[in-house]
């Protein structure tokens, strides 16, 4: 579902999208989606994933393609900017930002892959527990301190 090549990005193609918003119209207010959803077009309002779907049970995915721009903010399953974003994602599993693509706001995400040449200029947030606090340990031979993070040994190790 998420692949990159050399070409460009593929999501556009390998998705199906329920909802598509076409390129060259614009539509002001909250948008709420069921089943995949592609925004070519221009949209003022937050998207919403429809989370009593039926098929709601994977998650949607919310598409800002190439020539899209959404002023607004994405709460959807997993969320792929290819376009642009004035506002902010929230995923509760996969982003993907891809090259040319612009987020001016912040990311919350499960896993997230931000492409080279992709813009985000905003906080990432992960929804993942930490595994490991980040430990000061200090270096005898200078007194500086490391910001090395202490990973817990392997089972069997």
């Amino acid at each position: 579902m998420f692949e990159f090549s050399k070409k460009g990005p593929m999501a556009d193609t390998r998705l199906t999208y329920q909802t598509t918003v076409g390129a060259g119209s614009s539509v002001t207010g909250n948008f709420n989606h069921r089943g995949n959803m592609l925004l070519s077009g221009h949209l003022v309002g937050d998207i919403h994933q429809d989370d009593d779907a039926p098929d709601a049970i994977n998650g949607f995915t919310a598409v800002i393609g190439k020539t899209g721009f959404l002023e607004g903010d994405i709460h959807s399953t997993h969320a792929i900017i290819i376009g642009r974003i004035n506002g902010s994602v929230l995923a509760k599993g996969r982003v993907e930002v891809y090259p040319g693509a612009i987020v001016f706001g912040d990311i919350t995400y499960t896993q997230i892959n931000v492409h080279p040449d992709a813009k985000v200029n905003g906080n990432l947030k992960c929804l993942l527990p930490d595994v490991s606090s980040p430990v000061a340990i200090t270096d005898d031979t200078d007194g500086l301190t490391s910001n090395v993070v202490l990973m817990p040994k392997a089972e069997g190790a």
